[in-house]
């Protein structure tokens, strides 16, 4: 991208994932409101252009966004398990009862 490297961390950029389908709407979310907390979540800027997402900021925040699209589309399978979610400082475990689930 352009636009690497032109901030102190030196680590902007820009990040492209494609939808397919059935994923383009279930990513949108209700009034683009998936896409808005993907971005207040990760602090990366995420815009869908065609079936394309582009993630821009830090590498970090870009790495962040990637990862929270895939748990959103792992949800559509079932329950989503964050490996290392001990060392994380962006996830919280809710345990939810089973007879609460459905």
């Amino acid at each position: 991208s352009r636009d690497k490297g032109k901030d102190e961390t030196e680590t902007w950029g820009t990040d492209t994932m494609v939808f397919q389908d059935d994923e383009l709407s279930y990513a949108l979310g209700k009034q683009g409101g998936t896409r808005k907390k993907l971005e207040r979540s990760s602090g990366a800027i995420v815009q869908y252009v065609g079936h394309n997402a582009l993630f821009s900021g830090t590498r970090t925040e870009r790495r962040q966004a990637r990862e929270y699209m895939k748990w959103l589309f792992e949800q559509l399978e079932g329950p989503v398990y964050v490996d290392g979610w001990q060392d994380r400082d962006d996830c919280t475990v809710v345990d939810v009862p089973s007879d609460c689930i459905g």
